[in-house]
């Protein structure tokens, strides 16, 4: 009698995946087992998701609807990582694929490889350090659908870059970003969070940093914005 093939689940938090990448995520689990569970989280009345459906569809993954209850919060993070703990009680799968860049992840990998589970991490090359020394294995994935010819590798934007974007997104009229927004872009954006830059909080690494004024400071208001030269 032979062993029993493992028993893989694949858990894909959309808001942070990429649409192209899910042939190279399939391609890549199809030597770990059997793939029992194929889920796809997000809010599936997002624009911005209105591609997956029919991709999903096809390659056997179910959509799992997470609406979001406050707007500028993600709660699909939260699904997938109860689900995940609800399948290590139940079906226990030998494998967990997770497709993401958001570090928030990293808990969840920790939780998961301390009761036995293999985890496989999937997601940009920039994803933070935390996530993916977090799974038994991380695999960087391209945006691009297979097939589709590779662009040059371009420049990683700089902190300060990825950090003036998240201020712009953010901003009122008068420029000022509260600094929990431009958190919660950097997480879901870029998969990075404050202590991936060796501080405590968001407004932490901005003080650290030249070329930024605040207002409200030690309130839960907090803002940010870009001083203005001159």
């Amino acid at each position: 009698m032979t062993d029993a093939a493992p028993v893989a689940a694949l858990l894909i938090d959309a808001d942070n995946a990429a649409l192209g990448s899910l042939d190279q995520v399939l391609a890549a689990l199809a030597d770990h087992g059997e793939l029992a569970v194929r889920r796809a989280y997000g809010n599936w009345f997002k624009s911005a998701l209105k591609a997956w459906d029919p991709e999903l569809n096809r390659r056997g993954i179910r959509p799992v609807q997470q609406s979001d209850p406050v707007k500028g919060k993600n709660a699909t993070d939260l699904a997938l990582v109860i689900d995940a703990v609800d399948l290590h009680h139940t079906i226990r799968p030998d494998v967990y694929a997770l497709v993401s860049s958001d570090s928030d992840y990293a808990p969840l990998a920790h939780f998961l490889r301390e009761r036995g589970a293999t985890v496989i991490g999937f997601g940009r090359a920039n994803t933070a350090q935390s996530f993916r020394v977090a799974c038994t294995v991380f695999v960087p994935i391209d945006d691009a659908p297979a097939g589709r010819s590779k662009p040059e590798p371009k420049r990683q934007p700089t902190l300060p870059e990825l950090l003036e974007g998240a201020i712009a997104r953010n901003a009122d009229k008068q420029g000022w970003a509260r600094v929990g927004a431009v958190a919660n872009h950097m997480r879901q954006h870029h998969g990075q969070s404050a202590k991936d830059h060796g501080k405590a909080t968001w407004t932490k690494v901005l003080r650290s940093l030249p070329g930024y004024e605040f207002r409200n400071e030690g309130t839960t208001s907090v803002a940010v914005r870009i001083k203005k030269s001159g």
